[in-house]
């Protein structure tokens, strides 16, 4: 059965209950997370039923191909309404549109993707015309109300124009800024650019949102790409912390396996204003207290994909663009791994307080790290596992409502199906569920494990 989803505001703020889905309470462990919306294969919003039916004929729209992979919250550019953006990496052909919102039309398999801003931009990437979008895998929206995204220029394999990072302003809903990453800062044609984290130094109400650095993550190339908004500039940073692990590159999900030999994939920020506890000690391996004196220092925690490690580094040194321009594997030594998990995990985001989120896979749960503690399981809290919702959490997002709660959103898309050819578009395979912070953690600021 298909269970219309919510899409109002109201709902989008978690203000009411959206019920479990019924019979699966007995997977559940943990808070169970509200249902946003859900799908059994994706569809999208066409001009009109010849065009979707063109669109199928000439296989620019190949309704198996199409597989959700993040999402993004839009609350504030309107007050009257809210916003889901939600991404469709075009791995292979027949992707009509790669970065879309949900819409509030209903199709067979679920609600319909509206392309943003507009079809235009998106339709015929074949024709290499650079100024569109080709394929995005990530999005990130910032505290200047942009949605900032990584154009990875690809379609599966193939190269079709250079990799870009592009901003929108959700007001407008226009490009407002865009830059190409030069082609030496990639590694040939391997090169995939999938994540994108966003660090703006000058928010508002005081800042002008000029001092912003972006994070890129490489996850075939095993590297990561630093952009100063600021000065237009980019560059390199590789660490063998970065490359994927052999002894992880095989996934077991729900009793299914594929191998993957992916690289680094998730990053994350610490606070920006660290609580007095907080110390590179705990959560980076230094006997030196973090200097809450020197804001825009934050560690950068990531990890590969195939990898139980998770590691860090610090922002300050990322930012030396001189040493890494003579080097991109310069000063190794200041990339450590911080701990490891029980097994592979793939998006991940902080709170406000520290406290770490990310999927562990092979549990199909979200666990949480308080970034004050050690880093291993011993410290970790499962916050939530469903062995029906929560098969491979491939978007995850930290995100703050309008009344200042801060939110926790997962999507899953069932990833071992679709690498094992077992997708059946007879049941669900796509869900985005999210649930207040304050009622995850019972009310607590902190995920500490409980004993």
């Amino acid at each position: 059965m298909i269970i219309r989803s919510c899409l109002l505001a109201a709902c989008l703020a978690l203000s009411i209950g959206i019920g479990s889905v019924q019979g699966q309470q007995q997977y559940t462990f943990g808070k169970e997370l509200k249902r946003v919306s859900q799908w059994n294969s994706l569809d999208f919003v066409f001009s009109s039923p010849a065009e979707r039916e063109n669109a199928l004929a000439s296989r620019r729209f190949i309704p198996e191909n199409c597989i959700p992979l993040d999402m993004d919250v839009d609350y504030n550019s309107n007050p009257m309404r809210s916003r889901v953006f939600v991404t469709v990496p075009r791995f292979i052909e027949g992707i009509p549109a790669t970065l879309t919102t949900i819409s509030n039309q209903q199709g067979a398999g679920g609600p319909l993707l509206e392309p943003y801003p507009n079809a235009a931009i998106q339709s015929n990437p074949e024709a290499s015309r650079c100024n569109g979008i080709i394929s995005v895998f990530r999005t990130m929206i910032d505290d200047c109300n942009r949605l900032w995204l990584v154009d990875t220029g690809k379609i599966g394999d193939r190269r079709i124009c250079l990799p870009k990072i592009v901003a929108f302003d959700l007001r407008t809903d226009q490009i407002i800024h865009r830059y190409e990453i030069p082609a030496a800062q990639l590694v040939c044609d391997l090169s995939l650019l999938v994540s994108i984290l966003v660090d703006v130094s000058d928010p508002p109400p005081l800042g002008s949102c000029s001092k912003t650095m972006i994070y890129v993550a490489d996850v075939t190339g095993s590297g990561l790409i630093v952009y100063d908004m600021s000065r237009g500039k980019s560059w390199r940073v590789t660490n063998r912390l970065m490359n994927p692990n052999p002894d992880y590159g095989t996934f077991t999900i729900a009793n299914e396996s594929f191998d993957l030999m992916d690289g680094m994939l998730s990053m994350a920020l610490s606070p920006k204003t660290p609580s007095t506890d907080f110390t590179f000690n705990s959560a980076y391996g230094s006997s030196n207290s973090f200097n809450s004196a020197l804001i825009n220092d934050r560690l950068l925690f990531f990890h590969a994909l195939a990898s139980i490690s998770e590691s860090a580094v610090r922002t300050s040194v990322l930012h030396n663009d001189t040493m890494w321009e003579e080097d991109v594997g310069a000063t190794p030594r200041a990339f450590r791994v911080i701990g490891r998990r029980t097994t592979q995990s793939a998006p991940e985001a902080m709170d406000s307080n520290g406290n770490l989120y990310f999927g562990l896979l092979s549990q199909m749960a979200i666990a949480c790290w308080d970034s004050t503690t050690n880093y291993n399981p011993h410290n970790f809290r499962i916050v939530s596992q469903n062995l029906e919702t929560l098969q491979f959490p491939s978007g995850l997002k930290v995100i703050r409502n309008r009344k200042g709660v801060e939110e926790l959103w997962v999507l899953t898309c069932r990833f071992q199906k679709i690498m094992t050819g077992s997708l059946n578009t007879n049941e669900t395979n796509f869900r985005i569920q999210a649930i207040q912070i304050p009622e995850l953690l019972g009310g607590s600021r902190s995920c500490k494990a409980r004993l």
